[in-house]
């Protein structure tokens, strides 16, 4: 029976650290980039 509860027990734990992994906000430290210039030479009327 003891053995019973701790198999319940663990699998429950594995359960619910995934679904707090899921909605847990992300940690992510991207840099503020802001809008890219465009660098690059207009295409020309004949590849449209």
């Amino acid at each position: 029976m003891n053995g019973l509860v701790k198999k319940l027990t663990n699998m429950v734990e594995y359960v619910s650290d995934a679904i707090a992994k899921i909605f847990t906000p992300s940690k992510d430290d991207f840099p503020a980039t802001g809008e890219q210039p465009y660098k690059g030479d207009p295409a020309s009327e004949n590849s449209k």
